[in-house]
């Protein structure tokens, strides 16, 4: 017998989707799925938020939505698979749309024998992701991956290099994984006000968590690189993670304190877009990198790492932006100086940017789910 906290009334005039994810912390992938959930909502499917733990920033927006939460209770993830699977067999959704590996093999794994099918999405590069986890770890992944996602209804991915990445990692067929482009927000809404902290010149903004993926160690050299040239510049860096006190402590040791702010998250970044000049993305590597089509549509130039495998695509391999070296500060500095000081459209960011407008991703995704069934008439489930 499942929680109570479980229990839900059967949707009978919507089809319902449900979206698996850890939790609604304040993270790109679930920034990613609520869009969809709300997008996809005015074509008539009910959201559903199905939660490892209901817990993390973006709880609030999901209640804003008009979705249902249901709370597993999983303090960890391989706990999720038989809460998940009773809930599948009581409320029977339309689908299921899980987000990130490992929560996709469980959620396939749950869903067996159920009737639900499910779509996995990835949201990054996993091969780089978990690059650090050894051999054993990444033959754990192989075997899961190859032998859970052929039997979901579709596999998709939000880039090609991270489609082909994942098709390569997991032994799967080419060309089996999808890719939909992750639904970008048109602009952000400027809630709230922009705290820069110098009064210079030139305002230099990056968005991320902060830890080594997005390697912000290089921002802040090639950032000193830059003032040390002359450029009057001041650096926001929007996020929270665990690096934090090192990137503080490196702050510090660049004498970039008065120079650089380490802001924090903010869950209304529109002000932040709409007062920058620029916009820097220094990542190792990326599934896709929201914060960049939110840059661009906001009408800001952008310089960003041609990394795997995002960005490039994003920026058309150049012609939207400029592209430099992974962890070169002295080539990121040269791009930061020169973009700053050359005339820019804002106009031409924002056309590219509304290819990944959420109505685009949210018709791809349509064309994946099962016919809609008949609603019901009064049966009692049980």
């Amino acid at each position: 017998m499942i929680h109570e906290n479980l229990q839900s009334l059967h949707a009978t005039h919507q089809q319902t989707l449900a979206y698996l994810l850890p939790d609604l912390r304040g993270g790109g992938a679930e920034r990613v799925m609520l869009t969809l959930a709300t997008q996809l909502s005015q074509t008539g499917y009910a959201p559903l938020f199905v939660l490892a733990n209901a817990d993390g920033a973006f709880l609030d927006e999901a209640q804003r939505i008009g979705a249902r939460v249901i709370d597993l209770k999983a303090q960890r993830l391989r706990n999720v698979v038989r809460p998940l699977r009773d809930w599948l067999k009581q409320e029977s959704p339309t689908a299921l749309i899980s987000a990130m590996w490992p929560l996709n093999s469980l959620a396939v794994w749950a869903a067996r024998g159920t009737g639900v099918p499910v779509i996995t999405t990835d949201h990054n590069t996993l091969s780089q992701q978990y690059a650090t986890k050894g051999v054993a770890h990444l033959m754990a992944m192989r075997a899961s991956i190859r032998a859970t996602y052929p039997k979901a209804l579709a596999n998709v991915s939000v880039s090609a290099g991270a489609a082909r990445d994942l098709e390569d990692l997991g032994l799967l067929p080419k060309g089996s994984v999808k890719v939909i482009h992750n639904p970008i927000e048109q602009p952000y809404a400027q809630a709230g006000t922009a705290t820069w902290p110098a009064g210079a010149r030139h305002r230099v903004l990056a968005v991320g968590n902060l830890r080594w993926q997005k390697d912000f160690p290089t921002l802040l050299r090639g950032f000193r690189v830059m003032l040390d040239r002359g450029i009057d510049g001041e650096l926001v860096i929007l996020g929270e993670g665990a690096d934090r006190a090192a990137l503080e402590a490196l702050v510090t040791d660049l004498d970039l304190t008065g120079r650089v702010s380490l802001h924090g998250f903010c869950d209304d970044p529109g002000a932040y877009y709409s007062s920058a000049d620029l916009f820097v993305l220094s990542s190792q590597w990326e599934g896709f990198a929201n914060v960049v089509v939110e840059a661009m549509a906001h009408g800001l130039p952008v310089v960003s790492t041609d990394c795997p495998n995002g960005p490039s695509e994003i920026l058309s391999r150049g012609r939207y932006g400029t592209l430099v070296p992974v962890a070169d500060p002295e080539a990121l500095a040269q791009a930061i100086a020169s973009v700053l000081n050359a005339p820019h459209d804002p106009m031409k960011s924002r056309r590219r940017a509304r290819d990944f407008r959420p109505e685009v991703a949210a018709a791809q995704f349509s064309k994946l789910l099962p016919p809609a069934k008949e609603p019901l008439t009064g049966e009692t489930r049980i």
